[in-house]
């Protein structure tokens, strides 16, 4: 922009003459920017009103124009103390009836009372072999191992000299059971989590031989077990688990043994890495003790200045204790040790150890070699690891025991089977796990729960009937049914009367978008009014608007023929309009309590759904697919409007486009043409300034 001449000569308000040359024609921008503010607001209405006439055409119209919509029903019992129903809409209607033979029942067992060696107070944390009464066979000793099995899922505890109750609690639990044990009673109780005959449970206890504790031992050794972490120990424990598992065939077993190899050679890995890594962070550590310690255990010069270089002030060393000062300086080289280990170098050095093996060899004062396995090569680990799950396998299959260790708990052998009160000298009790019985319509049917589902019904049995007979009643639920119905034209009305609003609304006549200047004149209040006033008119008399009300109006104007060869329209269903024309189609349902116009007139509509209610669904379903179709041909894509769309969104989008590039347009035009203004302004005011110039000097010449 060049230097403006603003009347200096002149004496003219040049800025105000120019604002008013430009004030005419930038007029015409702003009818284009009220244009494009109009057609922003008309788009975000019609976004509104697409989103609730598209909800309404996917949810409650395409439900109520199936006939699955009114195929709802509802079950009763003649005796809902032994019998409960519920229905989904396959059911046939009619009555079913019901004798309850046996309700299935979970796994029960109830340990006699759990007493110590010396009569003192049992607890979760006492130990087994704490328990009993000291008669061999029937108390627990280190290497006794007691096998969980429930389902697929077996568990075994391997007892040793910490092993305690809360132990045996934990193992029940892993096999899936509920497992507690009640201090103030002094017994175990223990559960399946599910009912039904498949879902019992076996607890059974021996003492390992020497051969069994021998191939636990060599499983431990090839997988270096001391170096397990606590969650890799649990998976360890849970293949030899899988190992106990009897095996059909010898292609199971085989199977079984090739993946407990596998996942046992995965733990020897991980426990080699770790028993490597601790092996070069020793000799690390050693490394750095010779440099910062002396002979007689003083920190050294470069102890001291290592500790300086860590952050540490010389200031902080000198108030250490002697103590002190040599703990921090062992932190340290701990620290640098863990992090010298973790160096490229030394991670190639530790996945060599992990592939080929790492055997250390030390020469003594007297000229004696030794050598030092730390771990062996990685093929080796393997057939190890191979060999002893071989062994385990074959040696754990039957655990010996000339009596029962359980009997410490005050339990015996559990083999699934029910053990009343008094069958037993521990005084455990058993439940055995059942099945649900019952005779329907003549046939006997089990469950392993306490509902049966049989043909859409499904019985929820609550106690045996003996020989009497309960009757399961199922029919159509006319109150839900009559509920979808009413809901429909709740939605149908809603949408209705939003359109006849906006089709019928006032003119706005005389409001135009404000400027900037005129807000500033307004409260918030006054402004959101005016606007509100523009917004409400800008679908008045809209021709979109007109064919969606037509649409909805008269598809529901037809007749339908029914099944049963007779034609019928709404008002035979007791749905109709009101006289009121202001309405504008609004339906009401004769009869309905919540109607304020026909409250007061029979229910034409629920008497039809109790008494025919087969018409009730070919009439709706007939006029509301017709309706479905008629919103769906409105949203087809075409050039002017996208699919799923019932407005021209599409030309929306390319009108406001336009209105842009031409309000762009209109800026550079009144630029150029301000500036042209204040370029003659200023030449006008440069010309005046030579002319008085010039008259200055004749003025002078002349005296």
């Amino acid at each position: 922009m060049g230097i403006r001449m603003t009347g200096m000569i002149s004496g003219l308000d040049t800025e105000s003459i120019v604002a008013a040359l430009m004030s005419a024609q930038k007029t015409k921008k702003t009818k284009i920017e009220n244009k494009k503010q109009k057609l922003e607001w008309k788009q975000e209405i019609w976004s509104s009103l697409n989103t609730k006439l598209y909800s309404f055409y996917n949810t409650s119209l395409s439900k109520m124009r199936l006939q699955s919509g009114y195929n709802v029903k509802t079950a009763s019992s003649s005796d809902s103390t032994k019998v409960k129903a519920t229905v989904d809409n396959s059911a046939a209607s009619g009555t079913y009836k019901i004798k309850v033979k046996a309700l299935a029942s979970a796994q029960y067992v109830t340990s006699g009372k759990v007493k110590a060696f010396d009569d003192s107070d049992v607890s979760k944390t006492t130990k087994l072999i704490d328990l009993g009464d000291g008669t061999i066979g029937e108390d627990f000793n280190v290497g006794t191992q007691i096998r969980i099995t429930s389902g697929d899922k077996n568990v075994s505890l391997d007892v040793d000299e910490e092993t305690t109750i809360d132990d045996f609690l934990s193992a029940c639990k892993s096999a899936g059971l509920n497992a507690s044990y009640d201090t103030k009673q002094g017994r175990l109780f223990i559960s399946s989590q599910k009912s039904g005959a498949d879902n019992n449970f076996t607890i059974t206890a021996g003492d390992l031989t020497d051969d069994q504790k021998k191939v636990i031992d060599n499983i431990e050794t090839a997988v270096y077990y001391d170096n397990l972490t606590g969650s890799q120990k649990s998976t360890f424990n849970s293949v030899l688990n899988s190992l106990q598992l009897k095996s059909d065939s010898d292609e199971e077993k085989k199977e079984k043994i090739d993946k407990a190899v596998e996942e046992l050679n995965t733990l020897s890995d991980a426990a080699a890495k770790t028993k490597v890594t601790k092996y070069y962070t020793e000799k690390k550590t050693e490394e750095y003790k010779s440099q910062y310690f002396d002979a007689d255990g003083n920190v050294t010069n470069a102890g001291r200045q290592a500790l300086i270089d860590s952050g540490v002030s010389e200031e902080k060393i000198k108030d250490y204790s002697s103590s002190e000062y040599i703990s921090k300086v062992n932190d340290l080289i701990t620290k640098k040790a863990k992090e010298d280990v973790k160096d490229s170098a030394y991670q190639t050095l530790i996945n060599n150890a992990l592939e080929n093996g790492l055997t250390v060899s030390t020469t003594s004062s007297d000229s004696t070699s030794t050598s030092e396995v730390i771990v062996k090569s990685k093929a080796d680990r393997k057939a190890d690891i191979t060999t002893a799950v071989t062994e385990y396998e074959e040696k754990m299959e039957n655990i010996s025991s000339s009596g029962s260790p359980l009997k410490a708990l005050g339990l015996g052998e559990i083999d699934g089977t029910g053990i009343a009160e008094g069958d037993t000298s521990t005084g455990m009790v058993v439940t055995a796990a059942s099945d649900s019985e019952v005779e329907y319509n003549g046939v006997t049917l089990k469950s392993d729960t306490t509902d049966i589902s049989i043909g859409g019904v499904t019985a929820t049995l609550i106690a045996t009937t003996g020989n009497d007979t309960v009757n399961i009643t199922v029919t159509s639920d006319a109150s839900s049914i009559y509920d979808s119905v009413k809901d429909f034209i709740t939605e149908y009305n809603s949408i209705l009367s939003e359109l006849n609003t906006k089709y019928n609304a006032s003119s706005s006549k005389g409001y135009e978008v404000l400027t900037d200047d005129q807000k500033k004149a307004m409260s918030d209040d006054e402004i959101d009014k005016w606007n509100t006033k523009i917004k409400d008119s800008l679908l008045r008399r809209d021709s979109t608007v007109d064919g969606l009300v037509s649409t909805m109006r008269n598809s529901l104007l037809g007749s339908v023929t029914a099944s049963n060869g007779k034609k019928y329209s709404l008002a035979n269903l007791g749905i109709t309009t009101s006289t009121d024309y202001k309405e504008n189609g609004l339906l009401h349902i004769k009869g309905d309590e919540d109607d304020s116009v026909y409250a007061d007139s029979e229910n034409t509509l629920k008497k039809m759904i109790e008494e025919d209610p087969n018409t009730v669904m070919d009439v709706m379903t007939g006029l509301l697919s017709n309706l479905y179709s008629k919103l769906g041909d409105k949203m087809g894509s075409t050039t002017l409007s996208s699919a799923l769309t019932f407005y021209n969104d599409k030309e929306m989008t390319k009108q406001l486009k336009d209105y842009k590039k031409e309000i762009s347009n209109w800026d550079t035009k009144l630029s150029t043409l301000e500036n042209r203004y204040y370029s003659q302004f200023t030449a006008m005011e440069k010309a005046m300034a030579s002319m008085q110039s010039k008259q200055n000097a004749l003025s002078s010449y002349l005296g």
